[in-house]
């Protein structure tokens, strides 16, 4: 190769070379100080990318690729790099013939003859333009999760941390140095069970996504409610990794709560009222059929009851029905349940109860009410009746127990 600033010489092969070169090669005269460097030589595949033609460029400084958006400090560290004869990497805008603005990725080599004297400068062009605006894309898609407002996190293959944006930061309490390499144990609170933990993760091997609300506990130790979605990630029909994406439910858990146990309270009494009965009746069947848990029924109706709303007013009839209900809460285990199913009407579901225990308990509830200042205070009494509940149809044995209660009513007036 002999070059020099008025013309450049190449032989087939080295012109063979440059020619079918994938990226843009340009040679220039060396810099002078005070003078930008000349264009002694472009390949074809610079035309394509510039829009001139060889003989259009030939003989210009690269100033006629440059304009308005190039960056000037990439410029003169070109500059510099050139007056000291080293090697240069480096990326900016470029302007078409057209005036469309690319972006371009240079290495500029010097060039040197025998005498190591310098002779060219031989730059390889790439336009990426391409990757450039795809890179612009992933960091606005970048910017956008770490800015979102919803808790953000990746996990690998393993369900092990590799990235969470901000949002995920601050609900939880924890950074990302101290969530790497964990799992989103790290956040249990104990409100799940296995069963819930093992329904997840067999639809997450499965490549099925998974929403629900979490229960889950911060760094604190507080409590915090969330709903999530968890989206399994597959390449080429392999899972490598999960996206949760979690919108905070504290507030709608908050309501949800008002609104289950307005559906579900008696307003009057504050016991769990008919509609919450029905639905902790037939949990107890199901407990009783897939897992042999017996329980018992009692049925309670006041006696009396019409007359105090009759002479007494029904504001003093609802002051015995809380009355009642109060008295009933302190005379029954915690762990059972009590209803106001309707008007004087109460149930009460012993759990973990046989009959002989049932027997004793309503004989006692029925001497310690007597003995109450509500039966003198009101003039009434209870009648109770109680049946344990051993497989038979939910209606009939729901039958049989309020018939129970009746029968016990009826002997009392009997013997009155």
């Amino acid at each position: 190769m002999h070059i020099d600033e008025e013309r450049l010489s190449l032989n087939d092969y080295e012109l063979a070379i440059f020619e079918h070169s994938y990226n843009s090669v340009v040679i220039t005269t060396p810099f002078l100080e005070g003078e930008h460097p000349k264009i002694l030589y472009v390949n074809g595949a610079f035309t394509q990318m510039s829009g001139y033609t060889k003989e259009e460029i030939v003989g210009k400084t690269p100033r006629i690729l440059q304009g308005e958006k190039t960056d000037r400090e990439v410029l003169q560290r070109l500059k510099e790099c050139l007056k000291n004869e080293e090697y240069f990497e480096g990326k900016a805008i470029n302007y078409t013939k057209d005036g469309k603005e690319y972006w371009v990725e240079w290495n500029i080599s010097p060039v040197y003859d025998n005498k190591h004297h310098l002779i060219a400068f031989v730059s390889l062009q790439k336009d990426i333009s391409v990757a450039h605006k795809l890179l612009n894309h992933i960091k606005l898609f970048q910017k956008a999760i770490d800015q979102n407002h919803d808790a953000i996190a990746l996990f690998n293959a393993k369900g092990e941390y590799i990235y969470i944006n901000d949002s995920y930061a601050l609900r939880t309490g924890y950074g990302m140095a101290e969530l790497m390499g964990q799992n989103p144990r790290i956040l249990k609170s104990g409100y799940h069970d296995e069963g819930f933990y093992k329904n997840l993760w067999q639809k997450l091997y499965s490549k099925i996504s998974f929403e629900t609300i979490f229960c889950n506990k911060n760094a604190e130790g507080l409590f915090y409610y969330e709903k999530q979605t968890i989206t399994p990630i597959v390449e080429d029909e392999n899972l490598i990794g999960f996206v949760t994406i979690g919108k905070n439910y504290d507030l709608e858990q908050e309501q949800n709560e008002q609104l289950r146990e307005d559906a579900f309270v008696d307003g009057l009494t504050q016991l769990f009222n008919k509609k919450a009965f029905d639905a902790k009746f037939k949990n107890a069947i199901n407990n009783y059929s897939n897992q042999e848990k017996i329980f018992c029924m009692i049925f309670i109706d006041l006696d009396n009851f019409k007359q105090v709303n009759d002479t007494m007013g029904h504001d003093r009839g609802d002051n015995a029905l809380k009355e009642s209900a109060h008295f009933l809460r302190e005379n029954i285990r915690k762990s059972d349940d009590i209803f106001r199913f309707g008007g004087d009407e109460f149930i009460v579901l012993l759990y973990a109860t046989k009959q002989e225990d049932a027997s004793i308990l309503c004989q006692k509830l029925e001497n310690l009410f007597l003995k109450s200042p509500m039966a003198s205070n009101y003039n009434i009494g209870i009648s109770i009746g109680y049946k344990e509940y051993r497989g038979e149809d939910a209606a009939l044995f729901f039958q049989e127990t309020d018939e129970e209660m009746y029968r016990k009513k009826r002997e009392k007036k009997s013997k009155s």
